[in-house]
């Protein structure tokens, strides 16, 4: 990968996070305007806030390095048959 494709992707994936964060901001505002009420649209509109809010948050912070490979134990491996 070059450097350029590697930052273009870094900041798509960032871009992506702060787009995700903006959804739940919407739906938190939208889910506060309902207080009063109880039903299927309060507990879809948390759902989504809870995933949107999640997914933003590790991509703006891990951004292009949630492709980095990570080394696992020798206790975790899959046994040899």
């Amino acid at each position: 990968m070059t450097d350029a494709h590697r930052l273009r992707t870094d900041l798509s994936l960032r871009a992506s996070g702060v787009l995700s964060l903006t959804t739940a901001v919407i739906a938190i505002h939208t889910l506060a305007r309902l207080h009063p009420q109880t039903g299927p649209l309060a507990f879809l509109l948390a759902a989504i806030d809870f995933l949107c809010a999640s997914a933003g948050t590790m991509l703006v912070v891990v951004g292009g390095h949630i492709h980095d490979p990570v080394s696992i134990s020798a206790r975790w491996q899959r046994a040899a048959r």
